[in-house]
This record gives C-alpha cells, structure tokens and sequence, in this order.
C-alpha cells in the first residue's frame, strides 16, 4: 500500500515538513511518482516508525542518521548496529531509572496531599 505525505504525517503525529526534513537527512526515502509526489510503502513507515522510536528515547539525530546509513550499507554491519541499539538500550534503562526516581518523590506528596486534604475535611466537618 501506498502513502501520501498527509497520509502518513497524520498517522505518526508529525508535521509535513518533519517527513520532509527526514527523507532531506537520508533517514527515509520515499518513492515518488511520475509527477514528483511523495509516495510511502510499508517499508517507509517501518523506517519512521523506528526513527520516531529513537528520537523519542532520546538518540541524537546524528545517531539515527548514522543507524540508517549501516542499514544501507547492508549485513557488513550487523555489529555496528548492534553496538548502537546495545548502547542506546544503557541510555533508555539510565532515564527509566532517573523517572523511576521521579515518579517516587509525585507518589509520595500525591500521598502527604491527599492526607493533608483528608485531615482538613474531618477538621471542616
């Protein structure tokens, strides 16, 4: 199946211009018709779809370039992409364990308020 531009800025929740801005870096290539318009396969959407997945864990676009580049130079490169994906993982685990952190001091005054909250109204009624 094929996808227009809108088509696909809509299902990934991005501007037009981002998708243009990717397919400008070599991150994705779409196909184009005889008259010039962007046309997204199925591949496409798996390249946005894992590009979305780097950039919203943090990677530097430099990085996703650089991934989809190994991509492009084929099984050589087995190992590089690996050791990308291997130190990205340590990235992703560091920052759930900093929210992880986080989460506990919200949990924590969500509880002091909702006790403080509970003690005015017995004082009020």
């Amino acid at each position: 199946m094929a996808y227009t531009i809108s088509q696909m800025a809509q299902r990934f929740g991005v501007e037009p211009h981002t998708l243009r801005f990717y397919e400008k870096e070599g991150i994705i290539q779409p196909e184009r018709t005889p008259s010039g318009i962007r046309s997204y396969t199925e591949e496409n959407v798996a390249q946005l779809e894992m590009a979305m997945c780097l950039k919203s864990t943090g990677m530097p676009l430099r990085e996703i370039k650089k991934y989809f580049d190994l991509v492009e130079q084929g099984d050589e490169t087995l190992d590089q992409r690996l050791e990308i994906f291997t130190s990205h993982r340590e990235h992703v685990l560091a920052e759930i364990e900093t929210l992880q952190k986080y989460l506990c001091k919200i949990e924590y005054k969500i509880q002091w308020y909702q006790g403080f909250v509970a003690d005015k109204k017995k004082q009020a009624g």
